[in-house]
Protein backbone atom coordinates (compact mmCIF):
# COMPACT_ATOMS: atom_id res chain seq x y z
CA UNK A 1 0.00 0.00 0.00
CA UNK A 2 1.33 3.56 -0.95
CA UNK A 3 2.29 5.37 2.18
CA UNK A 4 2.65 8.70 0.62
CA UNK A 5 -0.16 8.92 -1.47
CA UNK A 6 -4.19 9.93 -0.21
CA UNK A 7 -4.53 12.42 2.35
CA UNK A 8 -6.92 11.58 4.41
CA UNK A 9 -9.94 13.89 3.88
CA UNK A 10 -13.48 14.83 5.65
CA UNK A 11 -15.95 14.64 2.65
CA UNK A 12 -19.44 13.13 1.63
CA UNK A 13 -22.17 12.73 -0.83
CA UNK A 14 -25.39 14.57 0.01
CA UNK A 15 -28.45 13.93 -1.22
CA UNK A 16 -30.06 17.44 -0.47
CA UNK A 17 -31.92 19.07 -3.34
CA UNK A 18 -32.91 22.53 -4.19
CA UNK A 19 -30.44 25.22 -2.79
CA UNK A 20 -29.06 23.57 0.64
CA UNK A 21 -25.34 23.99 0.36
CA UNK A 22 -23.75 20.54 -0.37
CA UNK A 23 -20.88 21.41 1.74
CA UNK A 24 -22.38 22.08 4.94
CA UNK A 25 -21.14 19.18 6.20
CA UNK A 26 -18.04 20.82 6.42
CA UNK A 27 -19.31 22.83 9.41
CA UNK A 28 -18.08 20.84 12.33
CA UNK A 29 -14.38 20.91 10.76
CA UNK A 30 -13.88 24.05 9.93
CA UNK A 31 -11.74 25.35 13.05
CA UNK A 32 -9.98 22.64 13.94
CA UNK A 33 -7.41 20.86 13.40
CA UNK A 34 -6.86 17.38 12.77
CA UNK A 35 -4.41 15.07 14.13
CA UNK A 36 -2.99 11.21 13.93
CA UNK A 37 -0.22 8.63 14.39
CA UNK A 38 0.09 5.17 13.81
CA UNK A 39 2.00 2.34 11.88
CA UNK A 40 0.97 1.27 7.99
CA UNK A 41 0.88 -2.95 8.53
CA UNK A 42 4.44 -2.53 7.27
CA UNK A 43 5.46 -1.01 10.19
CA UNK A 44 6.29 2.34 8.59
CA UNK A 45 5.31 5.39 10.65
CA UNK A 46 2.16 7.26 9.59
CA UNK A 47 2.07 10.88 10.94
CA UNK A 48 -0.85 13.83 9.64
CA UNK A 49 -2.28 17.06 10.57
CA UNK A 50 -5.25 18.68 8.71
CA UNK A 51 -7.42 21.44 8.36
CA UNK A 52 -10.29 22.81 6.32
CA UNK A 53 -11.28 26.26 5.48
CA UNK A 54 -14.10 27.27 2.76
CA UNK A 55 -13.41 29.58 0.09
CA UNK A 56 -15.16 31.33 -2.75
CA UNK A 57 -18.20 32.05 -0.40
CA UNK A 58 -18.52 28.34 0.50
CA UNK A 59 -18.87 26.85 -2.66
CA UNK A 60 -15.27 25.18 -2.30
CA UNK A 61 -13.34 23.19 0.83
CA UNK A 62 -9.59 24.18 1.02
CA UNK A 63 -8.02 21.16 2.81
CA UNK A 64 -4.36 21.25 4.00
CA UNK A 65 -2.04 18.83 5.17
CA UNK A 66 1.17 18.50 7.07
CA UNK A 67 2.87 15.01 6.53
CA UNK A 68 6.01 13.30 5.85
CA UNK A 69 7.91 14.97 2.80
CA UNK A 70 10.56 12.28 1.86
CA UNK A 71 10.38 8.51 1.20
CA UNK A 72 12.64 8.14 5.02
CA UNK A 73 9.96 9.47 6.17
CA UNK A 74 12.24 11.88 8.35
CA UNK A 75 11.21 15.31 7.16
CA UNK A 76 7.50 16.35 8.52
CA UNK A 77 5.95 19.11 6.88
CA UNK A 78 3.60 20.64 4.31
CA UNK A 79 2.60 17.40 1.78
CA UNK A 80 -1.18 18.24 0.23
CA UNK A 81 -3.76 20.78 -0.54
CA UNK A 82 -6.78 19.69 -1.84
CA UNK A 83 -10.22 20.77 -3.27
CA UNK A 84 -13.29 19.27 -2.50
CA UNK A 85 -16.59 20.47 -4.60
CA UNK A 86 -20.17 19.61 -5.31
CA UNK A 87 -20.54 18.00 -8.74
CA UNK A 88 -24.51 18.43 -9.61
CA UNK A 89 -24.07 16.35 -12.65
CA UNK A 90 -22.92 13.34 -10.45
CA UNK A 91 -24.97 14.78 -7.37
CA UNK A 92 -21.91 13.75 -5.54
CA UNK A 93 -18.72 15.41 -3.50
CA UNK A 94 -15.87 15.32 -5.28
CA UNK A 95 -12.17 15.08 -4.46
CA UNK A 96 -8.79 16.54 -5.93
CA UNK A 97 -5.75 16.00 -4.15
CA UNK A 98 -2.02 17.21 -4.68
CA UNK A 99 0.64 16.11 -3.24
CA UNK A 100 4.01 17.46 -2.76
CA UNK A 101 5.45 15.17 -4.94
CA UNK A 102 3.65 15.60 -8.16
CA UNK A 103 0.90 13.49 -7.35
CA UNK A 104 -2.45 14.05 -7.62
CA UNK A 105 -6.01 11.53 -6.27
CA UNK A 106 -9.15 11.74 -7.01
CA UNK A 107 -12.29 10.07 -6.10
CA UNK A 108 -15.84 10.72 -4.70
CA UNK A 109 -17.20 10.57 -1.17
CA UNK A 110 -20.24 8.76 0.23
CA UNK A 111 -21.83 8.32 3.88
CA UNK A 112 -22.47 5.32 5.81
CA UNK A 113 -24.04 6.30 9.08
CA UNK A 114 -22.21 8.71 10.34
CA UNK A 115 -19.18 6.96 9.19
CA UNK A 116 -17.52 8.79 6.06
CA UNK A 117 -16.52 6.91 3.18
CA UNK A 118 -14.69 7.63 0.22
CA UNK A 119 -13.21 5.66 -2.71
CA UNK A 120 -10.44 6.19 -5.29
CA UNK A 121 -8.23 4.14 -7.21
CA UNK A 122 -4.91 3.08 -6.93
CA UNK A 123 -3.35 1.01 -10.10
CA UNK A 124 -5.68 -1.77 -10.32
CA UNK A 125 -7.34 -1.88 -6.90
CA UNK A 126 -10.20 0.60 -5.80
CA UNK A 127 -9.02 2.24 -1.97
CA UNK A 128 -11.14 2.83 0.56
CA UNK A 129 -11.18 5.52 3.42
CA UNK A 130 -13.24 5.63 6.69
CA UNK A 131 -13.52 7.83 9.20
CA UNK A 132 -15.99 6.35 11.74
CA UNK A 133 -17.80 8.86 14.11
CA UNK A 134 -16.91 8.64 17.67
CA UNK A 135 -17.61 11.88 18.59
CA UNK A 136 -17.29 15.69 17.20
CA UNK A 137 -13.89 15.36 17.72
CA UNK A 138 -12.83 11.82 17.05
CA UNK A 139 -12.70 9.64 13.85
CA UNK A 140 -11.26 5.85 13.66
CA UNK A 141 -9.63 5.81 10.59
CA UNK A 142 -8.92 2.98 8.26
CA UNK A 143 -7.65 2.23 4.87
CA UNK A 144 -8.16 -0.56 2.69
CA UNK A 145 -10.08 -2.49 0.83
CA UNK A 146 -14.02 -2.34 1.74
CA UNK A 147 -16.45 -4.70 0.24
CA UNK A 148 -20.18 -4.78 0.64
CA UNK A 149 -19.57 -3.31 4.07
CA UNK A 150 -16.75 -5.70 5.21
CA UNK A 151 -13.08 -5.12 5.62
CA UNK A 152 -11.06 -7.74 3.22
CA UNK A 153 -8.13 -5.94 3.91
CA UNK A 154 -7.35 -3.45 6.57
CA UNK A 155 -3.98 -1.38 5.20
CA UNK A 156 -4.19 1.37 8.42
CA UNK A 157 -5.92 1.96 11.40
CA UNK A 158 -5.78 4.85 13.70
CA UNK A 159 -7.53 7.49 15.49
CA UNK A 160 -7.89 11.46 14.29
CA UNK A 161 -8.37 13.62 17.33
CA UNK A 162 -9.35 17.07 16.66
CA UNK A 163 -8.26 20.26 18.59
CA UNK A 164 -8.81 23.96 17.49
CA UNK A 165 -6.72 26.29 15.53
CA UNK A 166 -4.36 28.46 17.99
CA UNK A 167 -4.50 31.80 16.45
CA UNK A 168 -1.67 34.23 16.61
CA UNK A 169 -2.21 36.79 19.30
CA UNK A 170 -1.33 39.44 16.84
CA UNK A 171 -0.98 40.49 13.29
CA UNK A 172 1.28 42.29 10.73
CA UNK A 173 -0.56 45.82 10.41
CA UNK A 174 1.08 48.57 9.02
CA UNK A 175 4.31 50.38 8.87
CA UNK A 176 4.99 54.08 8.94
CA UNK A 177 7.87 55.85 7.11
CA UNK A 178 8.27 60.17 7.55
CA UNK A 179 8.83 61.22 4.27
CA UNK A 180 9.72 64.84 3.04
CA UNK A 181 9.05 64.30 -1.28
CA UNK A 182 5.29 62.66 -0.34
CA UNK A 183 3.89 62.13 -4.05
CA UNK A 184 7.85 61.24 -5.13
CA UNK A 185 7.96 58.57 -2.62
CA UNK A 186 4.34 57.30 -3.53
CA UNK A 187 4.49 56.62 -6.74
CA UNK A 188 7.93 54.92 -6.21
CA UNK A 189 6.41 52.13 -4.06
CA UNK A 190 2.89 52.50 -6.46
CA UNK A 191 5.04 51.87 -9.14
CA UNK A 192 8.26 49.92 -8.42
CA UNK A 193 6.30 47.21 -6.08
CA UNK A 194 2.96 47.51 -7.71
CA UNK A 195 1.37 48.46 -4.39
CA UNK A 196 -2.47 49.83 -4.09
CA UNK A 197 -2.86 53.15 -3.26
CA UNK A 198 -6.14 53.51 -0.65
CA UNK A 199 -7.93 56.49 0.67
CA UNK A 200 -6.85 57.77 4.11
CA UNK A 201 -9.95 57.28 6.15
CA UNK A 202 -10.21 60.91 7.03
CA UNK A 203 -9.08 62.17 3.67
CA UNK A 204 -6.27 64.37 5.38
CA UNK A 205 -3.31 66.12 3.37
CA UNK A 206 0.10 64.95 3.88
CA UNK A 207 -0.67 61.01 3.85
CA UNK A 208 -0.61 58.40 1.20
CA UNK A 209 -1.53 55.14 2.37
CA UNK A 210 -0.68 51.88 0.16
CA UNK A 211 -2.36 48.30 0.47
CA UNK A 212 0.41 45.93 0.57
CA UNK A 213 -0.53 42.14 0.73
CA UNK A 214 -3.44 41.25 2.39
CA UNK A 215 -4.44 43.41 5.17
CA UNK A 216 -1.11 45.10 5.67
CA UNK A 217 -0.44 48.15 4.72
CA UNK A 218 2.41 51.03 4.08
CA UNK A 219 1.79 54.36 5.17
CA UNK A 220 3.27 57.59 4.40
CA UNK A 221 3.28 60.80 6.29
CA UNK A 222 4.95 64.23 4.87
CA UNK A 223 6.85 66.50 7.32
CA UNK A 224 8.78 69.56 5.99
CA UNK A 225 12.40 68.27 8.30
CA UNK A 226 13.43 64.20 8.78
CA UNK A 227 16.50 64.33 11.06
CA UNK A 228 17.07 60.08 10.53
CA UNK A 229 20.03 58.43 9.66
CA UNK A 230 18.64 55.67 7.53
CA UNK A 231 20.65 53.01 8.21
CA UNK A 232 20.36 49.25 6.27
CA UNK A 233 19.50 47.58 9.40
CA UNK A 234 16.26 49.30 9.43
CA UNK A 235 14.35 48.43 6.70
CA UNK A 236 11.39 46.78 5.10
CA UNK A 237 11.78 43.86 4.16
CA UNK A 238 9.50 42.20 0.98
CA UNK A 239 9.69 38.42 -0.10
CA UNK A 240 9.37 37.76 -4.06
CA UNK A 241 8.78 34.20 -5.61
CA UNK A 242 10.97 35.49 -8.92
CA UNK A 243 14.01 37.53 -7.59
CA UNK A 244 14.90 37.16 -11.29
CA UNK A 245 12.43 38.93 -12.93
CA UNK A 246 11.99 41.52 -10.11
CA UNK A 247 15.83 42.57 -10.43
CA UNK A 248 15.21 42.88 -14.08
CA UNK A 249 12.56 45.36 -13.34
CA UNK A 250 14.65 47.43 -11.44
CA UNK A 251 17.64 47.31 -14.11
CA UNK A 252 14.89 48.56 -16.68
CA UNK A 253 14.28 51.41 -14.20
CA UNK A 254 17.73 52.07 -13.75
CA UNK A 255 17.37 51.76 -10.09
CA UNK A 256 21.04 49.93 -8.19
CA UNK A 257 20.63 47.34 -5.76
CA UNK A 258 23.28 45.86 -3.16
CA UNK A 259 23.91 42.59 -1.84
CA UNK A 260 24.35 43.05 2.56
CA UNK A 261 28.07 44.30 2.31
CA UNK A 262 27.31 47.01 -0.11
CA UNK A 263 28.36 45.76 -3.17
CA UNK A 264 26.82 47.53 -6.00
CA UNK A 265 24.55 44.98 -8.30
CA UNK A 266 25.19 42.12 -6.33
CA UNK A 267 22.97 39.44 -4.60
CA UNK A 268 23.69 38.01 -0.99
CA UNK A 269 23.50 34.31 -1.02
CA UNK A 270 22.32 33.35 3.08
CA UNK A 271 23.28 29.97 4.77
CA UNK A 272 19.96 28.88 4.18
CA UNK A 273 19.71 29.56 0.71
CA UNK A 274 17.49 32.14 0.60
CA UNK A 275 18.74 35.28 -1.67
CA UNK A 276 18.54 38.77 -1.21
CA UNK A 277 19.09 42.32 -2.44
CA UNK A 278 19.00 45.86 -1.11
CA UNK A 279 17.24 49.46 -2.96
CA UNK A 280 16.89 52.64 -1.41
CA UNK A 281 13.29 54.90 -1.96
CA UNK A 282 13.81 58.10 -2.62
CA UNK A 283 13.99 59.24 0.46
CA UNK A 284 17.00 57.31 1.73
CA UNK A 285 14.86 54.38 3.15
CA UNK A 286 16.03 50.78 2.48
CA UNK A 287 14.15 47.86 1.47
CA UNK A 288 15.37 44.27 1.52
CA UNK A 289 13.75 42.13 -1.53
CA UNK A 290 14.44 38.21 -1.02
CA UNK A 291 13.07 35.02 -2.15
CA UNK A 292 11.74 33.56 0.85
CA UNK A 293 9.29 30.77 0.41
CA UNK A 294 6.04 31.37 3.20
Amino acid sequence: MKKYGLLCIFCMALSIHGQENYLSFFDGLIGKTWKAEGNWGDGSKFSQEITFEYVLDGTLVIAKSKGFTDKEQTKFGNRNHGIRKYNPETKAIEFWEFDVFGGLTKGTVTTENRNIVYSYRYGESIVTDMWEYIDENTYNFKVGNYVDGYWKQVYLSTQFIAEPIQKEPFEFDHQSLVVTQLMKTGDFYRDVFGFEEIPHPERKPGFRWFKMYGNSQLHLIKKDVVEFKKDKSIHLCLATEDLESFIEKLMGKQITFYDWPGNLNSVTHRADGVKQIYIQDPEGYWIEINDAQH
